[in-house]
């Protein structure tokens, strides 16, 4: 699929999609805790689709009542008659959290799992599992250092030593699977890259009436812990907001009125008001959202380790500024749904921009963009920072771009709806 964007001139109100890191994440608990869960507002994205399905895999009742969904869960001890024995394939299709999240979770049983994917995420390292499992008596099998893993537990707790992690997903999933161990899981390791994320998974389990502690070398979920079922609505998504709030800030003359954001749970990605503020961005927070206004861009220098999935529009927001902007973490984008530095500079460079890579440091010279044909690279967050960059510069014609749908399938048709021109 590729589409046309045009520059355009955004204006009105917009609700932002629902979180999709945070649905997994309930989903995840919904499945371990006893009873019923009940989701309002959940994201129809793919990625929280296979979530669903990876639920019904490991034995829970999952249906749709009332535009809600439900989750009648009990994973991995089944207390309840109608929950139904684990599948021995858990499907993420192309998410990367899932596959992390839930392998962890799935070495509670018993009996050999087998975690697969599609896609890009078949490319996506998981030899984290082997580093770390394995110190918790659970056999772990990887194709190639990736997907698909076999697991075999049951995983009753103990202490990981770990170095450095590529990814803060394996700590959330060995947080979740811990609490729910007989003896728990302490993790003792030096740094978490996004560390953000780790703080939503604590804020999700909390609501399950689980804790998962920070200590001074790593993190410690206490076994024997009962994730409780309860009703619970999923927040709007601030990674999904960045790119209606950069576009606001390239094109929405009149304002833009974003609804729909909460920080009751931590989300790394809510960093992007920090960067708005850094390019000098007018911003005015109202009762009900955040109102954005066309603005001159400030060059800008921002620390983006913790929030690396911002880097994609972030590089897009340097390119209508008035001096080159610096982005530290880019190292983080090696292992994504595509290679983000590399995919980055390959398509800005189409556009007569100018990227410079440094080991961790990404630097955008901004300029005039011209009107080419670019790529996504089968990456949803490649596909909507290229179409927020025609927006506010020139014509372009993005290929792959139905790679909105693993996060945002909605995106085209809200932007339309906002005054953006689209063929």
């Amino acid at each position: 699929m590729k589409v046309t964007v045009f520059p355009s001139v955004l204006s009105g109100v917009v609700y932002v999609p629902t979180s999709k890191s945070i649905a997994q994440r309930i989903v995840a608990c919904a499945s371990m805790a006893v009873g019923e869960t009940r989701i309002s507002h959940f994201p129809s994205s793919d990625d929280c689709q296979h979530a669903l399905e990876i639920a019904r895999s490991l034995g829970a009742v999952v249906r749709l009542d009332n535009e809600q969904w439900v989750i009648k869960g009990g994973f991995p001890h089944n207390f309840q008659s109608d929950i139904r024995m684990p599948k021995g394939v858990l499907f993420c299709g192309e998410s990367g959290l899932a596959a992390r999240m839930f392998s962890p979770i799935a070495a509670l049983w018993h009996e050999e799992m087998v975690i697969e994917g599609a896609g890009t995420l078949n490319k996506r390292s998981m030899k984290t599992l082997e580093e770390w499992l394995p110190q918790l008596d659970v056999r772990v099998k990887l194709k190639e250092q990736g997907l698909p893993v076999r697991i075999q537990g049951p995983l009753e707790g103990g202490k990981v030593l770990a170095d450095d992690v590529h990814s803060s997903q394996f700590v959330t999933g060995l947080m979740l699977a811990g609490a729910a161990s007989k003896k728990g899981v302490e993790l003792e390791i030096a740094k978490v890259p996004s560390i953000g994320y780790v703080d939503t998974t604590i804020a999700v389990a909390k609501r399950f009436n689980v804790e998962i502690e920070k200590t001074n070398t790593g993190f410690w979920a206490k076994g024997g812990q009962k994730y409780q079922a309860r009703q619970i609505t999923v927040d709007g998504d601030w990674s999904g907001a960045a790119f209606l709030l950069v576009a606001a800030a390239l094109c929405a003359e009149d304002g833009l009125l974003i609804q729909g954001l909460s920080t009751e749970i931590p989300q790394a990605d809510q960093a992007i008001l920090e960067v708005l503020k850094l390019a000098r961005v007018r911003v005015e927070e109202e009762p009900t959202g955040y109102r954005v206004f066309a603005s001159k861009i400030k060059g800008f220098q921002f620390d983006a380790t913790d929030c690396p999935d911002l880097i994609p529009i972030l590089a897009v927001l340097a390119v209508y500024g008035d001096a080159p902007s610096v982005i530290k973490g880019a190292k983080r984008l090696a292992d994504k749904e595509s290679n983000r530095a590399k995919a980055i500079q390959h398509e800005w460079s189409k556009m007569g921009i100018n990227t410079v890579l440094r080991g961790d440091e990404l630097k955008v010279y901004p300029k005039a963009i011209q009107s080419v044909h670019v790529h996504g690279h089968d990456d949803h967050r490649m596909v909507m920072a290229l179409a927020v960059m025609a927006l506010g510069g020139a014509s372009l014609t993005i290929h792959s771009a139905q790679a909105v749908t693993k996060s945002y399938p909605e995106f085209f048709e809200v932007i339309k709806s906002l005054g953006a021109r689209i063929e």
